[in-house]
């Protein structure tokens, strides 16, 4: 499958599509439940999938500095990043000095060390079937200690997806240029588990751009897994979590939380 140009060579659009400030609610809600199920003081937090880190930003100690310029706590995780994208990984470590990244994937990848959580956020949705879900459950039940938290927080389920769905931002970044795009989601087949995802970006040229301010449009699409509340919890069942969904109020995306079963 043809990598998304976002995670390739417009992975520099991601600190500005969707900045780590707009992550802080999120990354404190995964603090919190943290430190409910394991205690307070540091833990050591894998992300697979972590992208340009706009999530481990907030959550670990190497972040702690970066974290307090994007209006979040002082970081108190050790925190790893894994993730396919190279750029995405360069972002990451750009964002939070000293991070330890590796470049991998979710279904395959072994560090030979065990975590007192792994999350995988939006990442989770480029898996298209539920052999996929599978091997990155054996994954993420790899890299944790019986007891060790899983946070899985796919952006739609089966349950919440809106067929049509647009969204859309505008950014101003450096040199005056300017970054605005679209997103649309929809399921072209309904009686399979994927549903398809569109990014339009409009870039436009700095300011000083010769001899004419330009806009360069460009289309994105990326294919993703859909699968219901209940298969969710069920292949987390199967691959030997205690699994729940949290609750949340007004979340743009649906949360699992499964502790390994010792």
């Amino acid at each position: 499958m043809k990598t998304p140009r976002l995670y390739a060579d417009l992975a520099w659009l991601w600190p500005y599509l969707s900045p780590p400030g707009d992550y802080v609610e999120e990354a404190a809600l995964l603090n919190e439940l943290i430190a409910e199920r394991l205690g307070h003081g540091p833990k050591r937090i894998l992300e697979l999938g972590a992208g340009g880190g706009h999530t481990l930003v907030h959550l670990c100690e190497a972040g702690a500095e970066a974290s307090r310029m994007v209006g979040g706590w002082d970081g108190i995780h050790e925190g790893v990043a894994v993730d396919l994208s190279e750029p995405m990984l360069a972002n990451c470590r750009a964002l939070i000095p000293g991070v330890e990244t590796h470049l991998g994937d979710m279904r395959s990848v072994r560090l030979g060390k065990t975590f007192d959580a792994v999350l995988i956020h939006d990442a989770v949705d480029y898996l298209l079937s539920e052999d996929d879900i599978r091997q990155t459950l054996d994954t993420v039940a790899a890299h944790l200690e019986p007891g060790g938290l899983a946070f899985i927080a796919p952006t739609y389920t089966a349950d919440t997806f809106v067929d049509g769905e647009v969204a859309d931002d505008g950014t101003t970044i450096e040199d005056a240029q300017a970054v605005t795009y679209f997103s649309y989601v929809h399921d072209p087949d309904p009686s399979d588990t994927t549903f398809e995802m569109i990014l339009l970006y409009l870039i436009r040229s700095p300011a000083d751009a010769t001899p004419l301010r330009r806009v360069e449009v460009v289309e994105d699409r990326h294919t993703c897994g859909l699968f219901s509340i209940a298969r969710w919890l069920s292949l987390m069942g199967g691959a030997g979590f205690d699994a729940s969904l949290v609750e949340q109020e007004g979340g743009a995306w649906s949360l699992f939380l499964g502790r390994l079963r010792g």
